[in-house]
């Protein structure tokens, strides 16, 4: 039985954003992420489909807490304000791991196969949203409403913490970007009737 290489995928991802930084990630190629990680490009591949997967696993454990967050979250909040606090929750992470998630939303910006990819992953988070909201009895229509509202927040709010020079908070980012909806004629008061 093969032995997992221990805390890989971490070490993958670490490995994959140096040279990416160092020598762009067009020119960066599977065999020099495996060494550069000190594994084999065997181990690489039983846990990543390709190089553009290592920018994109963490999609996955995201969707998880934010799940979570919406069917944690109170009574008789809004729809939009649950999921804008589940958002909150990864802030974390994103604040913690600012210069490699800043790298990340940088290469996604000037590749058109991470482009794709990120829609791709879009998708599945509003996806998780839509399904979590209908555990919680909303509306199956207003649910899914509600998830694409929400992945185009969250989208907003990603881009605009990447450009933010203040490097304010994530959630300070997600809280602006509801700000705005609501100003644009969204729903009265969303982000006050906190979850």
């Amino acid at each position: 039985m093969v032995k997992k290489a221990e805390n890989a995928r971490e070490r993958f991802e670490s490995a994959a954003y140096s040279l990416f930084r160092e020598q762009g990630y067009a020119a960066t190629t599977v065999p020099e992420i495996a060494a550069k990680a000190g594994l084999t490009e065997r181990t690489f591949y039983r846990y990543f489909s390709d190089k553009r997967e290592v920018m994109f696993w963490r999609a996955g454990d995201h969707q998880v807490t934010i799940a979570k967050e919406i069917a944690r979250a109170q009574s008789g909040s809004h729809p939009l304000a649950m999921v804008a606090h589940a958002f909150e929750s990864v802030a974390p992470f994103i604040n913690g791991h600012r210069p490699i998630v800043k790298l990340r939303q940088l290469l996604i910006s000037t590749h058109g196969d991470l482009q794709e990819r990120e829609l791709m992953k879009l998708h599945m988070l509003a996806s998780a949203i839509d399904h979590a909201l209908k555990q919680r009895g909303i509306d199956p229509s207003h649910a899914r409403v509600v998830a694409e509202i929400g992945a185009a927040i969250w989208k907003v709010a990603l881009e605009n913490w990447r450009a933010d020079e203040m490097e304010k908070s994530f959630t300070d980012h997600v809280q602006a970007a509801l700000d705005q909806f609501e100003k644009a004629g969204g729903i009265q008061e969303t982000s006050r009737r906190r979850a």
